[in-house]
């Protein structure tokens, strides 16, 4: 199959359309002509993923988050973008990137991580439209399967996430009672608002700063419906992706291609001092 082909079916599972507006997801390298048959997933293009999709042979390397973030006028490959990228290109690997699209996406990031918390009645915290009929948008909000307490939604949380050293982080009161829970993978404290307004138990998201998890847990408490935060890892919040995408996407061209994922673990924190 042309990777031409591979990319067309990617952008009707993930379209590029639901992209936030400073995003650049798509096809960052390759060649729409060559023939696609391995496609390697991975959550971050770094020299160690690249070096294992080389090792494996694959045609198209599929990662959540992009090598460039912003403008780039070089890429010699002594700088770390550029070692992925002379890495797959000499090994004709493309590069495909689904960032924000696939966080907004049916079983994209945040469908994922519902799924691994076992939520019911999910819809998008912020709807932006339907695609193959489903709703799509960033964030998700619904319900556990049955109350439980802050502490132990928390809990919950670490024991389904992939584990990292930063296992799951609590703010608020460790009784209070949590059913209706909004989640956001990746760096979320922006939703924390939208979090309130839905009149969210609990916000499960990664990244929160000091400032405004602190001004969210007072506003929503002035507002007489107290909200609790969870904080996980950045890694751990989008990592369960790929137990859709690999699926999906090889349902998607009936077998015509092969899929593996990475075996690599790309969190950046090694340890945790307390």
């Amino acid at each position: 199959m042309k990777l031409r082909k591979v990319v067309e079916g990617l952008e009707e599972l993930y379209p590029l359309w639901l992209k936030e507006e400073w995003d650049f997801p798509g096809l960052v390298l390759g060649d729409g002509e060559r023939e696609c048959e391995k496609i390697f997933f991975a959550l971050d293009p770094t020299e160690k993923t690249a070096l294992e999709a080389r090792e494996w042979g694959a045609d198209l390397m599929i990662t959540h988050h992009p090598l460039f973030f912003r403008a780039v006028h070089r890429i010699p490959s002594t700088d770390p973008h550029g070692r992925v990228a002379s890495i797959l290109l000499g090994s004709n690997c493309a590069l495909w990137v689904g960032h924000t699209n696939v966080d907004s996406s049916p079983r994209g990031t945040n469908d994922a991580l519902c799924s691994r918390l076992g939520l019911l009645k999910t819809k998008p915290m912020e709807f932006q439209g339907e695609v193959n009929g489903l709703p799509a948008g960033m964030g998700r909000v619904g319900d556990l399967e049955r109350e439980m307490s802050l502490e132990e939604f928390a809990g919950l949380c670490r024991e389904k996430l992939p584990k990292t050293v930063q296992g799951a982080k609590m703010a608020g009161d460790a009784r209070m009672k949590v059913k209706r829970v909004a989640v956001m993978s990746g760096a979320g404290d922006s939703f924390l608002d939208k979090a309130i307004d839905l009149k969210a138990d609990a916000f499960l998201t990664s990244d929160l700063r000091h400032h405004p998890a602190l001004d969210a847990i007072e506003k929503a408490k002035a507002l007489g419906k107290p909200m609790g935060l969870v904080d996980v890892s950045h890694f751990s919040s989008e990592f369960p992706w790929f137990d859709f995408a690999l699926r999906d996407i090889e349902n998607k061209f009936e077998g015509l291609v092969e899929c593996r994922l990475c075996s690599l673990y790309t969190d950046p924190w090694s340890g945790i001092f307390i």
